[in-house]
């Protein structure tokens, strides 16, 4: 094994690591999340941070939130990966494409059958004017933006598309801010928010993972010898 292949070989084994223990700190969050909100434990924190919000509001930041919100709904994250997929495909990365577009499928399985389960009511604010009566937790723009932006940002910065620090505004400064607006318009509790990012990023493991064993073949594939042929 030649040095390159053994410090690819390396750092590969670093990013490995990185993935299961990040989506293995993510299944025990939503685990002990979700069972705090299964138990009504989490009324109290909840309640307080509500209470504080409600009590700060101003109608500039209601009117950014809202902004934010809406940009940030289920659907503009679907619309999202298929356009950074369609990208992908374009540059002929036909199975990378494949993992980005598994992140809001996989996620809204997921948000969808979690509040059936849970039948957690939303709190009494602003997220009835535009939510209707649909269960609280986990949040669904929390979950998808989570999962969409945290593969998008992996993939992306793999395949050197973009840098890490604009990776990193894009893996978490934009699901940080969609959470943020859920709860600020008062549309969910705090713990609906936190659910969803830990069930989003442990989403966003899973498409990473399928990335990662992806780029391994094509890189191997890469490395093969070409076969002389004789004349």
């Amino acid at each position: 094994m030649t040095g390159s292949s053994k410090a690819w070989l390396a750092q590969f084994s670093r990013n490995w690591a990185a993935v299961v223990l990040l989506g293995i700190a993510a299944v025990l969050a939503f685990a002990k999340i979700g069972g705090d909100v299964a138990a009504h434990e989490t009324t109290g924190f909840d309640g307080a941070i509500r209470n504080w919000i409600v009590a700060h509001q101003v109608p500039s930041l209601v009117t950014f939130f809202i902004w934010v919100s809406t940009v940030g709904a289920t659907r503009s994250m679907y619309l999202l990966a298929v356009i950074a997929a369609a990208y992908l495909w374009y540059r002929g990365h036909r199975r990378v494409a494949a993992s980005v577009l598994l992140a809001p499928v996989v996620a809204i399985g997921f948000f969808e059958s979690a509040k059936r389960l849970y039948a957690r009511p939303r709190p009494p604010g602003l997220g009835h004017v535009f939510e209707g009566n649909t269960f609280s937790f986990p949040s669904a723009h929390a979950t998808a933006s989570a999962a969409v932006c945290c593969t998008l940002a992996y993939v992306y910065w793999r395949e050197e598309i973009i840098g890490p620090v604009v990776a990193m505004l894009v893996g978490v400064l934009v699901p940080l801010l969609i959470g943020v607006s859920r709860v600020y318009l008062d549309a969910h509790w705090a713990t609906d928010v936190i659910g969803g990012w830990t069930a989003g990023i442990l989403v966003a493991v899973l498409c990473v993972g399928l990335y990662n064993r992806n780029r391994r073949r094509r890189v191997a594939r890469g490395a093969r010898p070409t076969p002389v042929v004789a004349s």
